[in-house]
This record gives structure tokens, sequence and C-alpha cells, in this order.
């Protein structure tokens, strides 16, 4: 009797663990399952807008019955999502439609389907498979929400899937787009308000990983912390709507970096949060060349001999002033014709190599008529473009409204630039230095910053966006500013200082030198001119030969005779 008791406590006790266990929403790892294996999730005792998390592993081909039981009577609908790493999967609510292309199945790597749960009889349940020939590494989600929160995409008017909750993302001309449909009410009596007067407000987020981080792990970490309203709102940066469709948040593109799209839909007290949706703007997986910026070896050619310029820039530019100058306008020159060549027009890289060289010239050639014009002005200007740049790319985001308009944008920077310029002009000599010094150290940095995969390449890339592409005004461009951009940010500062102080090391020693010189040429002189010594009270002096043995003159002596 003793040994039937403990079995039963003991089968009680792992029975409770691991009731707990899911209630606390942990996050669990199960062995690949194999086709036709369903899962049983229990919600009972969970709360409202939390989230049920899993991790699930599938074998290449297999189906997946998903079955959820025990909803709290207070949960009217849950939002059951899948996320996967790196291949798609298509879930639907009928195991019919899983291969073909219906308004009831959905096809992708972070989709969900809603599923309304209060007063429904019958079995809550959905169906999974996968395609590919490599196990599949998911994440099941599920978030549940009570009568008054808002419906994810209930109001959806374009995607396939009657109630949408899920967003899409593609990826064109160096830009993300993410389309959201609208959420919907629940009135009093149940049904549906009408989405011409649906009073939801919704508000959109963005959260960055690490760089050139492609590990399922980071993956999944980052998708789970952009689950729920609370999660949302803690991580992510909201991204401020602009002139397009309040559903719709364009981005700029920055290679290799993964970065996470959320939505939540509020109305009052109460919101909802849409499944969030994930790219890196590259295939790590697929086209893995894709995600490197440098892809071929004259890019690699061009950026070693923009490291060697700026560090000969940054050693010896402030002996050989003119020099530098040339090498500047040179660089400048040829890496801005070379890239609007490639990002215009489809050439060969030899074409985009000539208008490359052909910009490099006329940039020289400028740079000389200016310099020895003697306009500073014009010669400012570069510099003047640099801050506009800076000041474009890391902008507050309240300030996207008026950057998205072309009309107030380009007045704002071409005032910017010439401000920049006018206030260097000035200081005429301080401004050559100020010029040198900044653009010699990025020529440095902007190399390294390439081959280590950070962002401080988009302070210019992002205004050759701006003129090449005709939509990218709508995009939201503020960058990740992580680790690797602080490090470099910092090498900049630390370089621009020290060629001010080798600058202003050089200047002393010049004008020692001059001092040094004008005293030897001063010495020089004095001793081809010596001035007579007297000496008094027994110091000897120098006197006239005649001066007390004066000749004696016979004033008999008769001239003539």
């Amino acid at each position: 009797m003793k040994r039937v008791v403990f079995t039963f406590l003991l089968a009680l006790t792992l029975f409770l663990d691991k009731a707990t266990a899911i209630l606390e929403n942990t996050t669990t790892y199960i062995e690949p399952v194999s086709d036709g294996v369903g899962i049983i999730i229990s919600l009972r005792n969970h709360n409202k807008n939390d989230a049920f998390k899993q991790r699930i592993n599938l074998f290449p081909f297999s189906h997946l019955n998903i079955t959820v039981t025990d909803v709290p009577s207070d949960i009217w609908f849950i939002i059951l999502q899948i996320h996967t790493f790196q291949y798609n999967a298509t879930i639907s609510y009928d195991k019919a439609l899983l291969d073909k292309v219906s308004n009831r199945s959905l096809f992708g790597s972070n989709i969900g389907l809603y599923l309304k749960t209060h007063n429904v009889t019958t079995p809550i349940q959905v169906f999974l498979k996968h395609n590919n020939v490599h196990n599949l590494d998911a994440l099941l989600v599920i978030v549940a929400y009570d009568r008054n929160a808002p419906i994810p995409g209930g109001c959806n008017m374009e995607f396939d899937i009657e109630v949408a909750p899920y967003q899409k993302l593609h990826t064109e001309n160096e830009m993300i787009i993410v389309d959201t449909q609208p959420a919907s009410m629940l009135a009093d009596n149940g049904l549906s308000l009408l989405c011409e007067t649906n009073p939801v407000q919704h508000k959109m987020y963005r959260l960055y990983l690490p760089r050139q981080d492609f590990t399922p792990d980071t993956y999944f970490e980052t998708i789970e912390s952009m689950l729920t309203t609370q999660d949302i709102v803690r991580n992510g940066d909201e991204i401020p709507s602009g002139f397009t469709s309040p559903m719709r948040r364009i981005y700029s593109a920055y290679t290799g970096t993964g970065s996470v799209y959320a939505a939540v839909a509020t109305h009052g007290n109460y919101s909802s949060a849409y499944i969030p949706i994930f790219t890196y703007a590259c295939s790590p997986l697929l086209y893995p060349e894709t995600c490197q910026v440098l892809n071929d070896t004259f890019a690699k050619v061009i950026c070693a001999l923009v490291l060697i310029i700026g560090f000969l820039l940054v050693l010896i530019g402030h002996k050989y002033a003119y020099i530098g100058r040339v090498l500047s306008s040179c660089m400048m020159g040829g890496i801005l014709g070379y890239t609007l060549a490639v990002g215009i027009s489809d050439y060969n890289t030899a074409t985009n190599i000539l208008i490359g060289l052909t910009s490099a010239t006329l940039a020289v050639i400028l740079s000389a008529f200016l310099h020895a014009c003697k306009c500073t002005f014009l010669y400012n200007l570069p510099l003047g473009i640099l801050c506009a740049c800076i000041a474009y790319l890391y902008a507050p985001a309240f300030m996207f409204y008026v950057l998205e308009s072309d009309w107030l944008f380009w007045p704002m920077f071409v005032s910017l630039m010439l401000t920049v310029a006018v206030l260097l002009t000035k200081m005429s000599y301080i401004a050559e230095i100020i010029t040198r010094v900044v653009f010699g150290s990025y020529f440095v940095i902007i190399a390294i910053d390439y081959y280590t995969g950070s962002n401080l390449k988009y302070i210019i890339l992002t205004l050759i966006r701006r003129v090449t592409i005709s939509e990218f005004r709508l995009a939201f461009v503020y960058p990740p500013y992580q680790s690797a951009d602080v490090t470099l940010t910092i090498i900049w500062s630390v370089l621009i200082i020290a060629q001010f102080i080798i600058q202003g090391c050089a200047k002393l020693c010049d004008r020692n030198m001059s001092e040094i010189e004008s005293a030897e040429s001063i010495t020089e002189t004095t001793s081809l001119f010596p001035k007579r010594v007297k000496k008094f009270y027994g110091r000897r002096y120098y006197r006239p030969k005649y001066r007390y043995n004066r000749p004696k003159y016979n004033y008999n002596t008769t001239f003539g005779m």
C-alpha cells in the first residue's frame, strides 16, 4: 500500500512540475517529431496578454497537428504563431489545404492564425507542414486576449486570409517594406464593428539584432522579446508614420543586420500585438555572399587603397598640404562617381571604373582650380556636405515628417551645408586644417568600416540612395548604432584629435625654426659691421691716431716760393 501511495505522489509531482513549466512559459526543446505527430497545449490558468512559447524541431517533409485545450472562459481569442529559422513552412486551418494555395492557409517563416476560443465547442486545432530536406527549427507561440482587445488584422482588405494578424515584408531597391492590415473591435453584442468607423490606433516598432549574427539562438531570443504588447513597447523603437498608408512602413536596408518588425493595435486601455516579422536584408543560408558588403575583388582593392591613402593623409598630410588636398579630392570624386554609376544604371564593371576615374580626374581639376583662385568657400563645401549627411542619418525620429518631403528636405540640407561652409570661410587657415583632418581620418574609418561590417559607411551611402532611388525619401533611415559603430566613432575622434596635435606641433616647430634662422641671420649681419669698442677707467679703448700728437704746421712756410 505504501508503494502505491508513493508511486501516486511521485506521478502527481511530475505532472504538477510539467504543468508549472507550461504555465510559466519556459522555453522547452523536444526531439524531432515525425510525420503525423501532434502536440496538445493546455492553457489552464493561462493569463491574458501573456505568451506561451515552445521550441520544436521537425523532420524533413513532416506534418504536425497542434491542438489547444483548457482555454479559460475569459479568453475570447488567441493568436497562434510559428516562427521558423531560415526555412519556410505552411500553417492551415484545414489539413487538406496544406498542399494548396487558399484563403485558409499561410506560407512563410513568421506566420500565424487567428483562433476564436469563446463559446467554441469544436476542437481548436491547426496544422503545420514543411517540405524542406533539412530539419525545421521553429518556435511555437500562443498569445491569448480577452473580449476588449482589438483583433489584429480584423479589418483585412488585401491579404488572403479573412482575419490577418500577420505582416508582409519584402525588400527592393535597398529598402524594406512592411505592410499590416487594420485591427477590428467587438461591439457589446459580440459582433465586429464596422471598419469604416474603427477607432483602433496602430503603432509600429523595430528591433535590431547584433550585426552579422546569424545564429538560431539569437534569432529566437529576439523574436521572443517582441511577442506581447509589453515586450514590444519595452524592447522596440517606435517608428513614426509618414505620408504613405498608416499601415505601411518603409525602412532603409542595412545588409547583414537582422531586424524584427512588430505592430501594436490599441483602443482605450486595451492592446494586442501582431505577429512579428524578421529579415536580414539578405540570404545568409542560400546566398551568404549577399550578406557581405565587399562582394568582389575590385571593391576590396579600392577599400585597401582608401585605407592606405587615409593613413598617409593622417601621418604626412600636414607636411604636404597640396598632395593631401589632391588625394582627398581624387578619392572623394572617384568613390562618388563609381557609386553613382553602380546605383543609377546596370553598367559592367569596366564602365563603372571608367566613370569613377573620370569623376576623380574632374574632382582633382576642380580642387586645383579652387585652390588657385583661393575660393575657400567652395573648397569648404565637401565638409559641409559631410556634416549635412551626418545630420540626415542620425536625425531624431520626430524629424521624419520633414525629411521625407523633398521640398522641405533639400532646402534644409543645402542650408546646413552652406552654413558650415560660410562659418569655415571666416577662418580659412583653420578651415583647411579641419577639412584635411576630418576627411583623412574618415578615409581610414570608412575602409575599416567596410571590413568590419559596421554602419558608418551609410553616412555617405544614405545620401546616394536618396538621390538615386525614387521612393527612398519615404524610408526611415536611422541605422543600428552598436558596439562596432561606437568603437569606430571613438577611433575617428582620436584620429582627429591626434592630427590636430600633430598640426600644432608642426606649426610650433616651424615657428621655432623660423626664430632660430632669424637669430642666426641677425648674428651674421652684426659680424659684418663691428662697432668700435671703448673702454674707460683703465679699460682699453680705440682713439683716433693723431688725437694728441697732431703734426705741427710751420706758419712761416710760404707756398709756392
